[in-house]
């Protein structure tokens, strides 16, 4: 029998600095560009309505959201690569098995409508050579010419690295090839990679880094690789990769990345940075101190709350979903939303990604009735779907749960992918009008209602979420009739300090 050759992790020493979030809750795959003095990034959208957000700092630690780039949504969104090129600004991602491009004169819009290049496979990440030549980076080690305007691919994928071979006896996910992301320095150009898989075990995902004096090599392979990884599963944060390299304001080098927070799934993978230097030999790797100036915790400046006076939806709101699957009137102090399918998870709710790990989210629902609606599922065979709406927190179609009001009057429990108690309290509210609440304590989860003396009472079970993916707070309507909303309200239920307070107690863990 053949001998089995393993590659057994060498003695790598673990050499990582403590890791400050950035954007707490689903912000995965951040790209950045430095344009006027000011950062610009975005992530993963997924399948909402309108996609890839656009944030803007000056300093890397307050940022502004300040545009949407996917106005014509095609396909779930994934591992964007934003760029600039001849004072024109590139935005790539794939999504329905195609990679695409959105262009701009400014990183704030307008966007062009989405071009697609002609290339398979995901995360493309864009690079000129010396020439002037450009091409695309894509999973797997593949590249692609590309032409002139940087819209089509002119060649057939080809592949151009082999990857960093990951020790056999650390805990991934998979190997996974990943997240392309190009560099010109010096001479050098530098190719930043995700491995390991992006929510497997804790210590999965990885940032390694290889050098090439041609943009599709041959790489050579970074002697401190993996430049950033989560190596034990007691640190702050989980699966920390994807990473983008990039100068600060203050001349000093950093690496934009995503990662889990310890026990946070439902939380998502949020952005964090961590900073890095060069070495004599040109090469990077993560520093081992935070230079001065980074005390103070991030903070997102995005208004989560609406009163819906405005003539159209905040920047915070997004839809998942195909475009046009979702209509709505906003304006005058209200949000109405017509009844849309079967169940609360395929409603295409209106979402907000919540910035916190507690936090309360309020609104006044009014239910306007009208015909039962066709269950249009294929669960129901064509039954009729009473008409429902309210508020919930909202994982996927399949995992959601809150709190619905009929036509009735009658307030119940919404849920799907959560635990089925034998047991739930409806409450006749003798209305069709309704405020409700709820809190969201670190993934505890209670629910209130305000009674007609103003008094808020509470519904029980109170739940428990931390097996979930990442959720939205959400509203939503379905079955037949329609339903307005006014006053939507999200506070937070922590600050920034306490959790900086909580995170350096993990760093402090050995």
């Amino acid at each position: 029998m053949a001998a089995t050759t393993q590659n057994l992790s060498p003695q790598i020493p673990p050499r990582s600095t403590r890791a400050k979030p950035l954007l707490i809750g689903n912000w995965p795959d951040p790209t950045v560009v430095l344009h006027d003095g000011h950062y610009y990034m975005t992530h993963s959208s997924f399948e909402s309505q309108t996609g890839l957000l656009l944030w803007r700092s000056r300093d890397l630690l307050n940022w502004k959201p300040v545009a949407r780039a996917a106005q014509s949504q095609k396909g779930s969104i994934w591992a964007p690569d934003l760029i600039k090129h001849n004072g024109r600004f590139y935005l790539y991602y794939p999504a329905a098995g195609e990679n695409w491009v959105v262009t701009a004169d400014s990183p704030e819009g307008p966007w062009s409508e989405p071009v697609p290049i002609g290339a398979p496979m995901i995360d493309p990440g864009h690079v000129v050579g010396d020439d002037g030549k450009r091409y695309i980076h894509l999973s797997g080690g593949h590249a692609v010419e590309m032409s002139d305007d940087g819209l089509k691919a002119t060649s057939t994928p080809r592949k151009v690295y082999e990857g960093w071979p990951i020790p056999d006896d650390w805990a991934i996910e998979c190997f996974c090839l990943e997240s392309p992301k190009l560099l010109k320095r010096n001479g050098w150009f530098y190719l930043t990679s995700a491995e390991g898989g992006t929510t497997g075990p804790s210590t999965s995902h990885l940032v390694c880094s290889a050098r090439s004096r041609g943009p599709l090599g041959p790489w050579e392979n970074s002697p401190h690789n993996p430049i950033i990884r989560t190596w034990r599963r007691n640190e702050a944060w989980w699966s920390k990769g994807h990473g983008t390299i990039l100068e600060g304001p203050d001349g000093r080098w950093y690496c934009i990345l995503h990662g889990i927070m310890n026990g946070y799934r439902s939380l998502g993978r949020c952005t964090l940075i961590e900073p890095i230097e060069w070495t004599v030999d040109g090469w990077f790797r993560a520093a081992e101190e935070w230079p001065a100036g980074w005390d103070e915790p991030a903070r997102a400046e995005m208004e989560l709350s609406d009163d819906f006076r405005a003539p159209q939806l905040g920047i915070q709101w997004q839809i998942p979903g195909r475009p046009g699957t979702r209509t709505f009137e906003v304006g005058g102090g209200q949000l109405r939303l017509p009844g849309h399918g079967a169940h609360p998870g395929v409603s295409h709710p209106l979402c907000v990604q919540p910035l916190h790990r507690a936090y309360e989210i309020e609104v006044e629902v009014e239910i306007e009735p009208g015909d039962t609606a066709p269950d249009a599922s294929g669960s129901g065979a064509g039954a009729p779907i009473s008409p429902s709406a309210g508020l919930m927190l909202f994982a996927s179609s399949s995992t959601y749960l809150g709190l619905s009001i009929s036509p009735d009057g009658v307030l119940r429990r919404v849920q799907q992918g959560c635990r089925d108690y034998r047991w739930r309290q409806d409450s006749t509210l003798g209305g069709r009008r309704a405020r409700l609440r709820i809190v969201n304590d670190k993934q505890d989860i209670r629910f209130y209602y305000q009674d007609d003396a103003g008094a808020w009472r509470v519904t029980q079970p109170g739940m428990e979420i931390s097996a979930w993916g990442a959720c939205h707070a959400a509203l939503f309507a379905c079955g037949g009739g329609s339903a307005r909303f006014h006053n939507f309200s999200y506070r937070p239920l922590e600050t920034p300090e306490e959790l900086e307070r909580d995170l350096r107690r993990w760093d402090s863990t050995d």
